[in-house]
């Protein structure tokens, strides 16, 4: 339950630690040592120096990149702001991260950050947490039951998309007449569907000579590399893929390299994506066939975001219902600053 501290005991800062939590059959990963439960009903939950919030991360699938950078820096951004963060992996299983939350919740975690699978299943969690005194950060799905999101504009990101594929066509590739391309959409996510049906409008808008022959659905690198390949082989000819996912980034970068033969081959691909993750700003930078992707913050910029947003609710501070993430286009154009400011810092 959310802890009702004395003035004297507020605290501006949080720890980042990973503790070994799992409930039927779902694990949670440590950043660092476990904390013992506050014994009774109502207590404060602290660290042993007593300073520390408590808080729980339900993570979709970090086999997705940009959720995988999400966390890594959570643990580190975390620490700045002395915050005891446990995160939960649900494996893409639905039915995994209800026991996950329902685990946080019967532990006392004073937040919850949720990156929900099925929205409407863990409504009713979300409720009880908040029913409890647990504040709780939905992270980019909606949940109408939080104190606080980060959400993406769904519609607009899909057309930044388009926008950037065409300036970049335009000035490198220079296609006349019709070509194909092929999407690497998001089908089993509402803002999936939303931001690939954007895309595909902007691209018939933009490049009316474009034909769409292909879509998949791809969230991991494992499926960004073997929908790839089969769009590839069903379409020899095709050169240019359209991805919603960081999956889709760097696992399509890795298919459309193997198919390209050589480096000198990368420039007749062009591939482009959304989260400009660190692998898919690196391959930007390495002249791949991926040529650019939206960032939406980066995973790293996101766990900052949602970190800061349980950091001030803890702490009384006024948080807005709704925040959204930032659109920006990286390509080889801007590459060098935004990899410096984002990851190197």
């Amino acid at each position: 339950m959310k802890k009702r501290l004395t003035a004297v005991l507020l605290v501006m800062a949080m720890v980042l630690g990973i503790a070994a939590c799992s409930s039927g059959g779902g694990d949670a990963q440590p950043a660092g040592e476990g904390k013992e439960e506050a014994e009774g009903s109502g207590t404060d939950t602290q660290s042993d120096s007593g300073d520390a919030y408590r808080v729980g991360m339900a993570v979709y699938n970090l086999s997705n990149p940009v959720w995988s950078e999400l966390v890594e820096e959570a643990q580190r951004y975390g620490k700045e702001k002395n915050l005891e963060v446990t995160y939960a992996d649900a494996g893409q299983d639905s039915t995994k991260q209800i026991s996950q939350i329902e685990n946080f919740i019967q532990s006392g975690m004073d937040a919850i950050i949720i990156l929900a699978i099925d929205v409407e299943a863990v409504e009713p969690l979300a409720k009880k947490a908040m029913d409890e005194g647990i504040y709780v950060v939905d992270y980019c799905r909606g949940l109408k039951n939080a104190h606080t999101s980060l959400e993406l504009d769904p519609v607009k990101t899909g057309r930044a998309l388009a926008e950037m594929a065409k300036e970049w066509l335009d000035a490198n590739m220079k296609l006349s007449g019709e070509f194909k391309w092929g999407l690497l959409d998001i089908q089993t996510v509402e803002l999936g569907v939303q931001e690939g049906a954007a895309c595909e409008e902007a691209m018939e808008e933009l490049m009316p000579d474009a034909k769409l022959v292909a879509n998949a659905s791809t969230l991991t690198v494992d499926e960004g590399m073997k929908n790839t390949e089969s769009i590839l082989q069903a379409n020899p000819d095709l050169r240019v893929m359209l991805g919603l996912s960081a999956g889709s980034g760097v696992g399509g970068n890795e298919a459309m390299k193997a198919a390209a033969g050589s480096e000198d081959a990368y420039k007749d691909y062009a591939l482009f994506s959304i989260d400009a993750t660190e692998q898919e700003v690196l391959a930007i930078m390495n002249n791949e066939v991926l040529k650019g992707s939206i960032s939406l913050g980066s995973g790293k910029v996101h766990a900052q975001m949602v970190i800061d947003y349980a950091d001030s609710l803890l702490n009384g501070r006024e948080v807005e219902r709704k925040n959204y993430m930032p659109i920006e286009a990286i390509t080889s154009e801007n590459v060098q600053e935004f990899y410096d400011n984002t990851y190197k810092k």
